[in-house]
């Protein structure tokens, strides 16, 4: 009986109990698909109510995957391929793959099992798998989906359990800087490590070392590089040519394009497969740093029947089995073997598809009339006062006939300052360094803006003409950049209200008398009125933004009115002047 136990434990006997289930992995499995597959193994179970779902590799994992799980395997449902009994199984789950190639010779199974059941976070995947359940999820992992899921349903998961998942999450994430992210992922990061994710595991292998394969692999791709430029975006891509199959060749991607200074690379890797009947076996890997309008999925999907995410996508395919229904340039450079003429083709469509025109200066500057200026005449202590006003950095002077004469900054108020020179002339500190034609590349104004440490680069309408003549048409500055490279997201997040003003665990401090307060707590309760927990979803930054700005306009009403009050008793000799040193 305890043996006939044992062999329906291992899926290899007789199956009168819960029915058997198995977990795939796509083929060269990395930490997100591996976390994935025993995460769900592990719902299942708990679904079940015994421990009868067991995860299968189809065909090896990764180098660092291979390195985990030689001292972990004994930690998780994982069984061989031969270990499993078919003709019993009736559920199966697939994880982080949507297409039966991604899973080997396993991809049978699907055919047996009653339930079919797919998770993944590929959403513009493609799948030729009749699922019974298809899980999709717009987030950066398919472990992130796991995680919430056992998190919902409350399943108790050891500390390993957890590290795998974090793993999962590092790795498929960037460790939560890939643009694919989503706060979603940081919540089930944070779910793992609450549940005893080992961060001593996590720091050893979300970066391994590199092995010697992977080192000659970046060796040759470092050498045989061909880049081509784009509207200030570099293309990259080259063949490698391998001894025999090596895992691990996207880490190699990843660090070629790091290492080449690219920000989008198409790497090759190909070997010859088989002695009765040689083949050449090809691995295209596309990586891109987070340019717009980049999608190497589409690329490699369209092209070579591929998948992956927009940044971050791969195919794989015979040079003896034709290509056919693809693009005559395809066809013919797998006719002729060359992997090179299908790389160019691929690189061509990225510089001529998604690449869009490179914006100038005229595009992201701030028109001049938008802009404040002084006179040359204007002492430095009155600039100072007026960029401290209008929360300014530097401003341009301009002379009575509209001449550009230079720039001043916030770093010229300081040394006036220290020199005690607020009284001279801004002319005698503005600089004019460096100033661009409205063609101008944006690339090019950011590499003024960072090489020489400019805080604003002046636009110049008739940049063509002598220097004494230059008009100004706009200023470039550190925040018209940041907002050509859209890093911060535009739209809100909405919460509800108790998430971002918990009650107070005591009164506020009162402010010293006649301080201004950032904003007075009942101001802003007066200004959000009505809204109370529970009552609904409320962007509460634009609430507090709104009351702000009333407050500000009636600061800076009755700092103008007291402003205009001293200069008239100034102007009557009842208000002294400053001394020395005040």
């Amino acid at each position: 009986a305890a043996a006939a136990a044992a062999a329906d434990a291992d899926g290899s006997g007789s199956h009168d109990g819960p029915a058997l289930g198995v977990v795939l992995t796509h083929v060269q499995a990395d930490f997100d698909t591996l976390s994935s597959a025993v995460g769900l193994a592990k719902l299942r179970d708990h679904r079940m109510g015994a421990p009868c779902t067991f995860v299968v590799l189809p065909r090896g994992a990764s180098p660092g995957v291979s390195h985990y799980l030689a001292l972990h395997k004994n930690k998780f449902p994982i069984k061989s391929k031969k270990a499993i009994k078919v003709d019993t199984l009736e559920w199966v789950g697939v994880v982080d793959a949507q297409r039966k190639d991604r899973l080997a010779d396993c991809a049978q199974w699907l055919s047996i099992a009653k339930d079919v059941v797919v998770v993944d976070h590929h959403v513009l995947a493609t799948s030729d798998i009749n699922a019974t359940e298809l899980i999709v999820e717009k987030v950066g992992a398919t472990a992130t989906v796991v995680a919430e899921m056992l998190q919902r349903e409350h399943v108790r998961i050891s500390p390993e359990d957890a590290t795998l998942l974090a793993l999962g999450i590092h790795t498929d994430t960037g460790s939560l800087t890939f643009e694919a992210t989503t706060p979603r992922d940081a919540a089930a990061l944070a779910y793992c490590l609450g549940q005893g994710a080992s961060q001593k595991v996590l720091a050893e292998y979300v970066r391994p070392n590199l092995t010697l394969e992977q080192r000659e692999v970046i060796a040759k791709g470092m050498s045989g590089i061909r880049k081509t430029q784009s509207e200030g975006i570099t293309v990259s891509c080259v063949h490698v040519e391998t001894s025999e199959y090596f895992p691990g060749m996207s880490t190699c991607a990843k660090e070629i394009l790091d290492l080449t200074n690219s920000d989008v690379l198409l790497m090759a890797v190909s070997y010859i497969h088989g002695k009765k009947n040689p083949y050449r076996h090809v691995s295209v890997i596309g990586r891109a740093k987070p340019v717009k309008n980049v999608d190497l999925s589409a690329v490699l999907i369209s092209s070579l029947s591929g998948g992956g995410h927009p940044k971050a996508a791969s195919a794989a395919f015979r040079m003896d089995q034709p290509l056919v229904n693809y693009a005559p340039e395809i066809m013919a450079a797998q006719a002729a073997g060359d992997v090179d003429v299908i790389l160019d083709f691929l690189v061509k469509r990225v510089v001529d598809e998604q690449i869009p025109p490179q914006k100038t200066a005229a595009h992201v500057m701030k028109h001049a009339e938008q802009i404040m200026s002084v006179r040359p005449d204007a002492t430095m202590q009155e600039v100072g006062d007026m960029l401290e006003k209008w929360q300014f950095r530097s401003c341009p002077v301009i002379s009575k006939d509209g001449i550009l004469m230079g720039v001043v900054s916030v770093s010229e108020i300081d040394v006036a300052a220290i020199k005690g020179q607020l009284d001279r002339p801004v002319s005698g500190y503005m600089k004019l360094r460096f100033a661009v034609s409205r063609e101008t590349a944006v690339s090019e104004c950011e590499r003024i803006l960072v090489d020489e440490d400019e805080g604003c680069i002046p636009v110049v309408a008739n940049y063509e003409d002598p220097k004494k003549q230059w008009r100004l048409a706009g200023l470039v500055t550190r925040s018209t950049i940041l907002e050509t490279h859209e890093y911060y997201r535009s739209e809100s997040y909405y919460r509800p209200l108790t998430q971002y003003i918990p009650p107070p665990a005591k009164k506020y401090n009162a402010a010293p008398a006649g301080a201004p307060a950032f904003f007075d707590s009942k101001t802003l309760a007066a200004g959000v009125s009505g809204l109370r927990p529970g009552a609904g979803w409320v962007d509460v930054a634009q609430e507090v933004r709104n009351v702000r700005r009333s407050e500000v306009i009636q600061e800076v009403k009755a700092l103008e009115v007291s402003q205009e009050v001293q200069n008239v008793r100034r102007s009557e000799g009842s208000v002294e002047e400053p001394g020395p040193g005040t």
